[in-house]
């Protein structure tokens, strides 16, 4: 049976494809139900590829504090960031929004949220392509766990992303 692709995973799979190296970023709480789905998505993915795939894909496990992670992403140089997150996009739970992240700078511009702080700080010192994927949580309470409809989302991130790179080297 074959699988149709949604919209999200064509675009990321096209913007992906360039990568020569990726960081995965997944942010989150891990106590507060599906606000953990950005760690889940870096633990699947921590499990899922094999060596070779992780000398092109660094996976960071960001917890809250994301700011702490600007210098290691600075040290890795990637040509590509994706940002995996819970954030609420007030549509069913479990869906997905994959997007790229086109920092202005304009002058004398206040940013609000903590998310966007750092995507200015980091698009700063990086000529990355910086991604936000975004899951539709369904239960954000303490003690909570990850619900299943975003624990199958994350899963399709995961899978959408190894495709991409291969898991053996070409042979000549």
């Amino acid at each position: 049976m074959t699988r149709i692709k949604e919209r999200w995973q064509g675009f990321l799979q096209a913007e992906l494809k360039a990568a020569n190296k990726l960081v995965i970023l997944g942010t989150g709480n891990a106590l507060k139900g599906d606000d953990a789905i950005g760690l889940l998505v870096a633990g699947l993915l921590e499990n899922q590829l094999n060596r070779y795939q992780k000398q092109k894909v660094k996976i960071l496990r960001a917890h809250e504090i994301i700011e702490f992670y600007l210098k290691k992403i600075k040290r890795i140089k990637p040509s590509h960031i994706i940002i995996v997150d819970a954030i609420n996009m007030r549509k069913p739970p479990g869906s997905i929004r994959v997007c790229r992240i086109n920092i202005n700078h304009s002058r004398g511009k206040q940013t609000v949220d903590d998310v966007s702080d750092f995507l200015e700080k980091l698009a700063s010192f990086t000529s990355a392509k910086i991604y936000l994927a975004s899951i539709q949580p369904e239960n954000l309470e303490f003690g909570h766990p990850i619900t299943q409809n975003t624990r199958q989302s994350a899963r399709k991130i995961v899978e959408s992303i190894s495709q991409v790179f291969p898991r053996k080297p070409d042979l000549p």
